[in-house]
């Protein structure tokens, strides 16, 4: 039988422990991402060229362009270890880059390659790999959001750890120059071309889309891709996710296809990703079954959901991302 103060010192530590477990699931995004992105630090990040061919040609030995239509061009860096793809869309006064590289390489050369018009770069969001070529362009725009709006001084903006997430490619936190503040909700005319801006969050709380009404064309960003979303590191919302799939399908055309951020990994070759409206449908019933308590999924944390095809829904557990 434990004496008394034994007995005191092991509930002392049991309520500790308890404690402990339940800090670490309250702040299991940070954790996660640190714990995350310190095992990605560790890998290259500049992968062999691939060995099937590419959709598009090849800028360099880094870059690749593949043409959607005669002023619609994807910027892929299939060699970089998240396959980011960029988006430049043409118009005839102006052009827009949607996302701006990862910054492993400046993706500059390959967009004055294709256009010499002016260009406004834009990130879908402010994670790291988006970000790489903001201020290197003609004017760089953000979403009007108030959150952000509080934020910049003199025009500029300085991103934080756990909203750009650098520290995966070792890089510091940048400050940015903004030259344009894009509300949600309003249209871009490019000359003989209109974008709409979209506010989309759930991946991250300032996420924006693009979404050209006469093409039936959605620049998504990382809301949706051919793999794995993620809704389970700092600033992501299943709520959000579930909100903005319903704003998505009430305002796109059904036809429209869905321009990613991120190629389909291998032994998929290396193209731009394009979605169509009946993956989002699926995404949408997938999260209104995991709000209602009915949906299958592996993984401790993240908690893994299938969605379509190679698209996978990752999310914490119901406490971290409401």
């Amino acid at each position: 039988m434990l004496k008394p103060s034994a007995r005191s010192g092991l509930l002392c530590a049991i309520a500790a422990a308890v404690v402990i477990v339940a800090i670490a699931a309250w702040f299991a995004p940070y954790i996660y991402a640190e714990y995350l992105f310190e095992v990605y630090g560790g890998k290259p990040h500049a992968l062999p060229i691939p060995a099937e061919p590419v959709a598009g040609r090849w800028f360099d030995d880094y870059f690749v362009v593949e043409t959607i239509d005669p002023t619609t061009f994807a910027i892929g860096e299939p060699r970089y270890y998240q396959g980011n793809y960029s988006y430049l869309i043409l118009g005839a006064k102006r052009a827009i880059l949607f996302d701006a590289g990862t910054g492993l390489k400046d993706i500059t050369p390959v967009v004055r390659s294709v256009t010499q018009l002016p260009v406004t770069v834009i990130a879908s969001h402010l994670h790291f790999d988006h970000v790489g070529a903001l201020g290197r362009l003609d004017k760089t725009a953000v979403i009007d959001e108030p959150a952000l709006r509080a934020r910049a001084a003199d025009s500029r903006l300085t991103l934080r750890r756990y909203e750009f997430l650098g520290f995966a490619d070792r890089l510091p936190n940048p400050t940015i120059r903004i030259d344009e503040w894009w509300l949600p909700g309003s249209t871009i005319d490019l000359g003989d071309r209109q974008l709409r801006v979209l506010a989309t969050p759930g991946h991250t709380p300032t996420s924006v889309s693009l979404y050209d009404d006469r093409r039936h064309e959605l620049f998504a960003g990382d809301f949706i891709y051919p793999g794995e979303l993620y809704a389970f590191l700092p600033g992501a919302s299943r709520s959000d996710y579930l909100a903005t799939t319903k704003l998505l399908l009430a305002t796109i055309d059904p036809r429209t296809q869905i321009f990613a951020a991120h190629m389909q990994d291998s032994p998929a070759p290396p193209r731009a990703p394009v979605l169509e409206v009946a993956d989002l449908l699926a995404l949408a019933q997938v999260l209104t079954s995991i709000q209602e308590g009915n949906a299958a999924s592996r993984g401790f944390y993240p908690r893994i959901f299938p969605v379509r095809g190679s698209i996978t829904f990752a999310t914490g557990w119901p406490w971290n991302n409401l």
